[in-house]
């Protein structure tokens, strides 16, 4: 009888746990415009290392992971190389950067119905010079789990927007790619 009911719990909780997944990354007008500025340079984003801990599980629902499988630094990569792409200035020869993302929270029930994405980063620039920053995203994510974890699932996209524009438009990013 104690085997069956194990058995009958351990189905119950797999079955309960999900993997939210927010929609692919898509470009920002915002940050097009500021890398437009850099037009005629030549920059990639060559890679993105994860910090020592993050914690994905939302709630009791299960983790937040990446679209496509990616993880979530390679999500901020792919990003960051796609807004390059879109403004013209993406290139293998020329500046490469280097970065890792230092912070990585999140929280779906900040004041019960908000939620926030924290993200820190550092650029290093192969000329030498270097930059680091934060920037952390409010939303409304919900009062029930599975609403408040989608919600902080969908806003990792707008979170990553503005971790870029945040990027693009410090004058220390100028430095990083002449």
């Amino acid at each position: 009888m104690n085997k069956i009911f194990t058995t009958a719990a351990l189905i119950l909780l797999v079955s309960g746990c999900s993997t939210m997944t927010p929609a692919r990354y898509s470009m920002s007008i915002d940050n097009n415009q500021a890398l437009k500025k850099f037009d005629g340079s030549k920059i990639k984003l060559a890679s993105l290392s994860a910090p020592a801990t993050f914690d994905a599980n939302c709630r009791l629902m299960g983790p937040i992971q990446a679209s496509d499988g990616m993880t979530i630094p390679q999500f901020v990569e792919k990003a960051f190389n796609d807004e390059l792409k879109f403004a013209g200035v993406y290139s293998d020869q020329g500046v490469s950067l280097t970065g890792s993302l230092n912070r990585i929270e999140f929280s779906s029930s900040s004041g019960l119905t908000n939620g926030y994405w924290n993200l820190g980063m550092e650029l290093k620039s192969s000329n030498g010079k270097s930059m680091s920053f934060d920037n952390r995203y409010d939303f409304k994510s919900g009062f029930d789990a599975i609403t408040a974890c989608n919600q902080t699932a969908q806003a990792l996209g707008p979170a990553v927007q503005d971790l870029i524009k945040k990027a693009v438009t410090n004058p220390q990013f100028a430095e990083l790619i002449h």
